[in-house]
């Protein structure tokens, strides 16, 4: 085992670098401190709530010299390093063995040379009064020594993860490209290739998209009037995999799709509700997709078609050529209602306290700002436009750079501990957490 640490100006030092092998690291658990008033003739206290103030790290070591007056050396250097008024932070070095077991007599000798060190998750900001050298004995012809410390932390009473800045990305799932045109039946049926005029719009809605609804007179093999396709000369000669969400007015329905010309085919019965199907198959040299009501005087309902190159169905998503396409990117990425925070702390985390800045860039315009990190809501009296960059750090508020103090609630955020922590917000953008950090009790 090891120790780290870290001074405040950057430079690193490793006990073993002064012969000092640790063997003991405690940490204790935060201290509490309440404040409390009792009453005259009244029973018990009146409590105003408690709060954490500091922790405890002790270490033991040991080290060797060769002589009192190497012993003198490394006890200057250690006292040195150890005995800083301005602090620094110390990480414990965890020691694994690079052989898990062995047979006896496999190896000899050099047990300490085989280890290998690997840092925890988290560090402490500290200062020692004093650390202590104890004389153990004469072992070998060299001096063994006994090094022990108590730390206390000095800012936050909390192990910290590295401080980093942490672009808050959106919870959505990976789209694939979908190359069926038209895939949301936005456009006037007329559009689709080779249309025979029994698919129509049906005023019914599948997960908020339009839908192709058909009654066939005859079986699909009887002819095509029960189907339409779409040729796709991007996914000719490919391995593709086809997916769409269909229904019928009875259970049991048939329903087929297929390449024309390819291998592969879905021949399925439908229900009466809502579901997703896909199948995967290889196109020919055109890359045309049929989809075929079969039985006859049945209602069918199709919506939300979707061709990709693969294996693997993703979610819907439309054709890049689509003019609903660049609306339905923003709000699926940039629109702040998918946002949440990862926050793998195990204790709150105070902006006021531990210091982070949370930066909103929109991407939309608005005439008020409303922010909200789970349940705490900060709101701006002020307009807001595309490009505009926030700057929300709990006691101060910028906009491009100007303080907008005065327009807004003052409120501050605290990231929760086994929560999501979700943004939402009136405006949509793009959000940053400057100085994030993990805080671990």
């Amino acid at each position: 085992m090891d120790l780290l640490v870290e001074k405040l100006d950057g430079s690193r030092y490793y006990l073993s670098q002064y012969k000092v092998l640790i063997t003991d690291f405690e940490e204790s658990a935060p201290s509490v401190t309440r404040n409390s008033k009792q009453l005259d003739q009244r029973n018990g206290n009146i409590d105003f709530g408690g709060w954490h103030t500091d922790k405890t790290i002790n270490i033991t070591g040991y080290y060797r010299a060769d002589d009192i007056d190497e012993e003198e050396t490394l006890r200057e250097k250690l006292y040195a390093l150890l005995s800083d008024p301005d602090g620094y932070y110390i990480t414990q070095l965890k020691t694994t063995p690079s052989v898990a077991m062995e047979r006896p007599g496999e190896t000899s000798g050099n047990y300490y040379d085989k280890l290998s060190n690997y840092p925890s998750h988290k560090r402490f900001l500290v200062y020692t009064e004093a650390p202590e050298m104890e004389l153990v004995g004469n072992v070998n012809g060299t001096l063994l020594y006994k090094l022990t410390a108590e730390f206390k932390t000095m800012k936050l009473p909390y192990g910290e993860s590295l401080p980093q800045d942490l672009d808050v990305k959106p919870n959505v799932p990976y789209y694939g490209r979908n190359y069926f045109l038209n895939s949301d039946f936005s456009q006037d049926e007329t559009n689709w290739k080779d249309y025979t005029g029994i698919w129509l719009m049906s005023s019914e809605t599948c997960n908020g998209q339009k839908v192709m609804t058909a009654t066939p007179t005859v079986a699909w093999m009887s002819g095509s009037t029960n189907s339409f396709n779409q040729t796709m000369s991007a996914i000719a000669n490919q391995q593709i995999t086809v997916s769409v969400w269909a229904k019928a007015s009875k259970s049991g329905a048939k329903f087929h799709s297929e390449p024309n010309g390819g291998n592969g085919v879905l021949d399925t019965s439908l229900t009466n509700t809502w579901k997703r199907y896909s199948y995967v198959a290889q196109t020919n040299t055109i890359g045309t997709i049929y989809f075929m009501a079969v039985d006859v005087g049945t209602q069918y309902w199709i919506s939300m078609p979707k061709v990709e190159i693969g294996t693997t169905p993703t979610p819907w998503s439309p054709a890049l050529e689509d003019p609903e396409y660049n609306e339905w990117y923003f709000d699926t990425y940039y629109n702040t209602k998918n946002l949440a925070i990862p926050y793998a702390g195990t204790v709150p985390c105070n902006q006021l306290e531990q210091g982070f800045t949370v930066q909103f860039t929109a991407t939309g315009s608005a005439s008020s700002l409303s922010f909200k990190i789970g349940d705490t809501e900060l709101t701006y009296n002020g307009a807001v436009a595309t490009g505009d960059v926030f700057l929300l750090n709990g006691f101060s508020y910028t906009q491009n750079g100007l303080s907008i103090v005065s327009k807004t609630n003052k409120a501050y955020f605290i990231l929760q501990p086994d929560k999501q922590n979700r943004i939402t917000c009136n405006v949509p953008g793009t959000v940053k957490i400057i100085g994030f950090q993990n805080l671990y009790a």
